[in-house]
């Protein structure tokens, strides 16, 4: 059974501009079906906001998009405070949690602060690709 993690917009807009990066093997291994991406609506609002502002790439943005259509999309039932110093992070463990995913990947300081939440790892790109495919599989 694949991974299911949820990115936090951060990856997709690295994965966009760097092809060799463990943001672009995620992002890519979502989209071939190795991963499940797991996102709500606050955070599908931020992806398309924020990868129709940042990313420049047009043929990494039709990816993207391919990517948006293959999210499984959640509905938390709450999203509780978390993240002290970036309020609007908290929705990503809110969708986390509500799409029993076992991952957050972020490069975001103020996520990574919160690793462990609960059984959900929080972890840098990087890191992610090591442990998931530690197994030989993510």
């Amino acid at each position: 059974m694949p991974h299911r993690v949820v990115l936090d917009t951060n990856v997709l807009v690295a994965a966009a501009y760097a092809p060799r990066s463990a943001s672009r093997r995620i992002v890519e291994a979502c989209l071939s079906g190795e991963l499940v991406a797991v996102a709500s609506p606050a955070i599908e609002r931020e992806y398309a906001r924020i990868v129709a502002r940042a990313v420049r790439v047009d043929d990494y943005r039709d990816r993207l998009a391919a990517l948006l259509d293959k999210l499984e999309r959640v509905e938390p039932p709450e999203t509780p405070r978390l993240v002290p110093d970036d309020p609007d992070d908290d929705k990503f463990p809110a969708a986390a949690r509500a799409g029993s995913a076992g991952w957050i990947v972020t490069n975001d300081r103020h996520l990574l602060a919160l690793d462990p939440y609960g059984p959900i790892r929080i972890v840098p790109s990087g890191r992610f690709v090591e442990l998931a495919w530690a197994s030989g599989r993510p």
